[in-house]
């Protein structure tokens, strides 16, 4: 039977509705709540589901007949579109499944790009995936991203409570209104990357801002990096940046340390990340110090920039897709819950409790 391949109808939907409820899809852990309660499968069925996935994202399928045997969900954010929700059930290591699947990817990236409004497009999956989706996302000209693919882990508390280095400090900011401060800061964390580089990062990293709390970093009141906080039922999370000079430092083991007791609250888990390779590798010994213990991140992330079509009127050329070539520069993680009741002995700008289904990271 012939493999068609497209958007996906309002009854496919539903059929896709199905398919995330019962486990199928590359990130089941977004899925564990809803699917353990009557009330939320019902309402997430009948209402959230189809308006999400037929309104607020874009969905595709691959399907024989009334079968799907694939799906991607496109969500969209800022500058940035792309997906951590997606399945394809027929064995990859078949080429004519591989190609079957690289169509239905391939739609959802020329979809993307047709409407020239996000220039970048992230796809997300577990690391522990089959060499097969790498091997097609390489052949659609997407590329590994050098952003979040190591931590270190431990329990809490740590073995060392550290004060504030001298002359640190940690100022809380409202995280919505971080991006332009981030991006600021991120050419430090990357010093070797083009502009371009960086300023994609910051666009798709912008998306996590919401779903975390932000706090600057001070050294004799200069700026110098940041930290987001977010936590996943008992366990703190910690994204860090800061300039090359203090990775693996003293300064940097002790304010992971106060970091670690001041936010810690209710959580008894630590998982902490920086945002480049060269950053977690050289900092590495000092932080297993305290007790936290290396290893792979669970998921990557894949990402490539997109041409989009010039606004009517603008004379400027069009930015040159880099599908051709793949890119190094990788989008946010979704999936964390925040529950915002701990705060630093400064305060957190925001009191608000949030808690939502999209955040910085899969748990795991």
């Amino acid at each position: 039977m012939v493999t068609e391949i497209g958007k996906a109808t309002p009854e496919q939907v539903r059929e896709v509705l199905k398919l995330l409820v019962s486990g199928t899809t590359s990130d089941v852990s977004s899925m564990e709540e809803i699917a353990g309660s009557w009330w939320r499968r019902f309402l997430f069925m009948r209402w959230f589901g189809p308006r999400f996935l037929g309104k607020q994202m874009d969905t595709f399928v691959a399907t024989e007949g009334a079968r799907i045997n694939g799906f991607v969900i496109i969500q969209y954010d800022g500058d940035a579109a792309g997906t951590f929700d997606w399945a394809f059930l027929k064995p990859l290591d078949v080429e004519e499944n591989r190609e079957e699947f690289a169509d239905l990817l391939d739609t959802a990236l020329d979809f993307v790009e047709d409407q020239g409004i996000h220039p970048y497009f992230y796809f997300g999956f577990a690391t522990a995936s089959e060499a097969e989706v790498r091997q097609v996302l390489e052949e659609l000209g997407l590329g590994a991203a050098d952003y979040q693919n190591t931590q270190v882990v431990g329990d809490l508390p740590l073995a060392e409570a550290s004060a504030l280095p001298e002359g640190m400090r940690i100022a809380p900011q409202i995280s919505a209104r971080s991006g332009a401060k981030i991006s600021e800061l991120l050419p430090a964390v990357y010093p070797d990357a083009e502009d371009e580089d960086t300023e994609m990062i910051a666009s798709i990293h912008s998306s996590t801002l919401r779903s975390s709390k932000v706090f600057l970093v001070l050294e004799e009141d200069a700026e110098i990096g940041f930290v987001q906080q977010f936590r996943w039922r008992d366990e703190l999370r910690l994204l860090y940046a800061l300039p090359p000079g203090h990775w693996g430092t003293e300064k940097e083991r002790q304010l992971i340390a106060y970091l670690a007791r001041t936010l810690q609250g209710k959580t008894r888990r630590l998982r902490l990340r920086t945002f480049s390779a060269a950053h977690m590798d050289r900092a590495r010994q000092s932080l297993e110090s305290l007790g936290l213990v290396w290893q792979k991140a669970p998921w990557q992330r894949w990402v490539v920039a997109l041409e989009g079509d010039t606004q009517e009127g603008d004379s400027s050329e069009p930015q040159p897709s880099t599908r051709d070539k793949g890119s190094v520069w990788p989008p946010e993680a979704p999936h964390t819950v925040q529950d915002n009741d701990v705060e630093t002995g400064e305060q957190a700008a925001e009191n608000e409790e949030r808690k939502t289904g999209r955040g910085d990271e899969q748990p795991g």
